[in-house]
């Protein structure tokens, strides 16, 4: 009796799903996954997904018309989950002393479908402060964004020493100004500044961030040499170490998609789609991604379309490494460096694609470091290339120098200004991969020492006898 009961019990609920994935538009695969065990959040749309789940596992639920959330007050304890409930009109939410550890971080997650949160004019949509090792989280499905932030002048702010915090699958939109900023401004207290504090494993990912006032996402301070006025007197802002930006499609932001600073040690960010960047065409601040003052990262994988100003754009620490990215249609250079703020080892571009940038393909002022890197990139069509005169030529436009003080290597690149000689398999729909007769497929200089696996895609770089010129492999 109980096994019929159990086979009954185990039909009703593939009948059920059956008509949630009609509904949802499930593909097999997930109606199948589901089917055959518990039915699981991350592959349905944050409504159904969450409607079915009876139990999201929830410590704590806001409620309505809350606006400040104090994880001491409710004596929340490391692995609690705290829910926004689907339904609830929330405007502003600000959490407050929200500490986990590492391994039991505290959980903000949406319950019950898709949560709303409709910020206005207001400061922020969600705001955190001394809080650390905590997740804000929307979901785990590809494409699916269970919390969305309309509105608030910083949608999401990582505020007042807020550390070790994870957000994604957060939808952020209609910013006033920045969609997520992660840092705390240096004041009066000791405990803001340098040497007295570092955010850690800022980790941003799967997330969606459009229509913004300035940055999509702003990440750390950009005095990091010069300092903030205060009352007190000039103060340094805080390092971050371990950021990893990843994933998230930025879309028709004001200013920068994505503006990194004050990370020292180094930060990764990869495998961004960053799209129609700087439409307000404010000066100096209309890249698709700038890297200020002691800013230092790997950038790779990320795919940049469309924008005003330059696709990347660095100032500063010369230790960073820029591979593997797809840059098209930028409005200025495809790739703008300068040393002016600190010194390093040198910068490093390493088969990159570039096409079509509205001025040079890459320009370098970076005369106050030992050696520079160029290898393995393909350079198409830069705009600039017919406006230059005697003693610069056309040439110059694939790749700039600022002057003789220069000091770069530069290996195996592939520069054209027809579109058609690479051989990319769909150039008109942005495919830049290589077909058969490509004159970049093992062209490229050796840079098994560059510790570079993969291609733009994920495709193992080496392949063959010798590396390709650009982000793919053949």
């Amino acid at each position: 009796m109980i096994s019929i009961q159990k086979a009954f019990a185990a039909l009703a609920k593939a009948i059920s799903l059956f008509f949630v994935c009609i509904l949802l538009q499930c593909s097999e695969e997930e109606f199948l996954q589901d089917a055959n065990g518990d039915i699981s959040a991350s592959t349905l749309s944050g409504t159904a997904a969450s409607t079915l789940a009876a139990d999201c596992g929830c410590t704590y639920t806001v409620p309505a018309n809350t606006t400040k959330i104090d994880g001491e007050a409710l004596k929340l304890k490391p692995g609690s989950v705290i829910c926004l409930k689907a339904g609830v009109a929330y405007t502003n939410l600000t959490f407050k002393n929200i500490r986990g550890t590492a391994s039991a971080p505290i959980i903000i997650r949406n319950c019950g479908g898709t949560v709303n949160i409709k910020a206005g004019t207001k400061s922020s949509g969600i705001r955190t402060e001394h809080s650390s090792f905590l997740r804000i989280t929307g979901g785990n499905a590809h494409g699916v964004y269970g919390i969305r932030i309309n509105g608030g002048h910083q949608s999401l702010h990582l505020d007042m020493l807020t550390t070790n915090v994870e957000v994604d699958h957060v939808e952020i939109f209609n910013s006033g100004f920045a969609g997520i900023m992660a840092k705390t401004d240096p004041n009066c207290d000791n405990r803001t500044i340098r040497g007295n504090f570092v955010m850690r494993n800022v980790i941003l990912h799967h997330n969606y961030v459009h229509n913004t006032g300035a940055e999509a996402f702003y990440v750390g301070n950009n005095n990091y040499l010069t300092g903030v006025n205060t009352s007190c007197g000039k103060r340094l802002p805080h390092t971050l170490e371990g950021v990893k930006i990843h994933d998230n499609i930025v879309k028709n932001t004001g200013w920068d998609g994505i503006q990194i600073a004050s990370t020292p040690k180094g930060a990764e960010i990869y495998n961004n789609r960053i799209e129609n960047y700087g439409v307000k065409n404010e000066q100096y601040q209309n890249h698709a991604v700038q890297f200020g003052e002691g800013g230092v990262a790997k950038f790779h994988g990320n795919f940049i379309r469309y924008g005003k100003g330059n696709g990347v754009m660095i100032i500063g620490v010369a230790e960073g490494s820029v591979y593997n990215n797809v840059i098209v249609n930028t409005g200025g250079h495809g790739i703008f460096c300068d040393d002016r703020t600190a010194t390093g080892a040198g910068f490093k571009f390493v088969n990159n694609t570039i096409v079509s940038s509205g001025q040079d393909g890459i320009r370098l002022y970076a005369d106050n470091v030992p050696q520079n890197v160029v290898y393995n990139n393909i350079i198409v069509n830069p705009k600039s290339y017919s406006t230059y005169k005697y003693p610069r030529t056309g040439n110059d436009a694939y790749l700039y120098l600022l002057n003789k003080s220069v000091v770069v290597k530069s290996q195996n690149n592939y520069f054209t200004r027809d579109l058609n000689a690479p051989k990319f398999v769909s150039a008109s729909t942005f495919n830049y991969a290589l077909n058969t007769g490509s004159p970049a497929i093992n062209k490229g200089y050796n840079i098994s020492s560059y510790n570079i696996p993969v291609d733009f895609v994920g495709n193992p770089r080496l392949k063959g006898g010798a590396y390709d010129i650009g982000a793919y492999e053949k």
